[in-house]
């Protein structure tokens, strides 16, 4: 079977060219992905150096939550002469969620390992003012309360409040 010789000549001109337009297509290709693997790179490390101010801030804002509602300064920050047990757990309870609620936009900025153990110790910080109320006359002074929590916080070797602190401090040490 013989091919004609024009069908020879057409196929012998076309190789080179189908061969080089098979490698320019493949540089190209390349080249736009490498190119589009940049310009993601690019936008991620724009949205990083965006985002930094934000998750800062959320872990200062965090941190201050944190601060607020540790049994020690709360109670003081709270306690009013002639409160009963009951107002006074009252008042701490409607603290503890005010702030709680006041600061849930920021979990959005931080690990979900770390706003469970938070959640978590505003729950344990709650408990423990119910558990302290729950043993004390309902019409007793408050500072009978402050007393009953102090006492317990002494009993415990790191309240919740400051394990979660110590948490959020190695997260905010681990972007830097």
């Amino acid at each position: 079977m013989d091919i004609p010789q024009g069908i020879l000549d057409f196929l012998v001109y076309l190789a080179p060219s189908l061969l080089v337009f098979l490698t320019s297509w493949l540089l190209v290709k390349r080249f736009l992905q490498r190119e589009s693997a940049l310009k993601v790179l690019e936008l991620r490390a724009g949205q990083q150096k965006d985002m930094m101010p934000l998750r800062l801030q959320a872990y200062e804002r965090l941190s201050i939550y944190l601060e607020r509602i540790s049994p020690n300064v709360l109670l003081l920050n709270q306690y009013e002469p002639g409160l009963t047990v009951i107002e006074f757990q009252q008042k701490l309870l409607e603290t503890i969620r005010g702030e709680f609620e006041h600061n849930y936009a920021q979990q959005i900025y931080i690990s979900v390992p770390l706003w469970t153990i938070i959640r978590n110790a505003k729950e344990e910080v709650a408990r423990q003012v119910n558990a302290a109320a729950s043993s004390l006359d309902p019409e007793a002074p408050a500072y009978q309360l402050s007393k009953k929590i102090f006492d317990s916080i002494l009993e415990k070797e790191e309240f919740p409040t400051q394990r979660a602190l110590n948490i959020l401090k190695s997260e905010v040490g681990q972007l830097f």
